[in-house]
């Protein structure tokens, strides 16, 4: 049978051993680890200074041609020669415009007197170039176009004169091989086979009046910028 003092021990042992038990801050445990932290984030680099910019060089096959040319024709559309400009315009299409003069003059001296002629003649020929087919600078030529033709001339024979001008204009067409600078200025060449069509053009005794086709050349050299 459970006495009183019995009772009053056992509620005071339970007292004392609640009060002296340790506390969770004094606890000899060693306390759980910290989670691991991440490391920073590395500092972005700084801008660097960039140096110059490389562009890649087009390879000549795809490069572009000069786009301008002066040059001087032997024969071809000017007849005799001429002085020409070209400009390359669209695809790979050149168009040139060029000038040529011509005087002749003859003079005979008889019992009968003096009699002479003076003869004048200004070209002007326009054509049109594809030269879009090529490797590199090297090309070939396909054009074709028209020359005006101003003459006037002037005859004198015993003492009486006459003198006279005109207008007239013929065709022409042409293939040949062209050198022409790629990117950059420099040396142009140009060589090929012409024909010139036209009213009394002929190799054997021409009709004045009847359209006939001559064969003809022209080389011509000069530079592109």
């Amino acid at each position: 049978m459970v006495t009183r003092k019995s009772f009053v021990f056992a509620v005071s042992l339970i007292a004392c051993t609640w009060l002296t038990r340790p506390s969770p801050a004094q606890s000899s445990e060693p306390p759980a680890p910290a989670a691991e932290q991440a490391p920073a984030a590395a500092p972005a680099p700084a801008d660097r200074p960039r140096g110059p910019v490389v562009t890649e060089k087009k390879p000549e096959e795809q490069a572009n041609l000069a786009p301008n040319s002066v040059y001087a024709e032997g024969l071809g559309a000017g007849m005799a020669y001429s002085v020409n400009y070209e400009r390359l315009v669209i695809d790979q299409l050149g168009v040139r415009v060029g000038f040529s003069y011509m005087s002749y003059g003859a003079s005979v001296t008889s019992t009968a007197g003096t009699a002479s002629s003076h003869v004048t003649y200004l070209t002007f020929p326009i054509t049109a170039s594809y030269v879009g087919v090529r490797s590199g600078k090297h090309a070939l030529e396909l054009g074709g176009g028209a020359t005006l033709v101003s003459t006037s001339g002037s005859a004198t024979a015993l003492g009486v004169g006459a003198s006279g001008s005109g207008m007239t204009a013929f065709g022409t067409a042409f293939v040949g091989y062209r050198i022409h600078p790629v990117a950059k200025a420099g040396f142009q060449f140009r060589i090929g086979a012409m024909g010139l069509v036209g009213k009394g053009f002929s190799l054997s005794n021409p009709d004045p009046n009847a359209i006939g086709f001559l064969p003809w050349g022209y080389l011509s050299l000069g530079a592109s910028f």
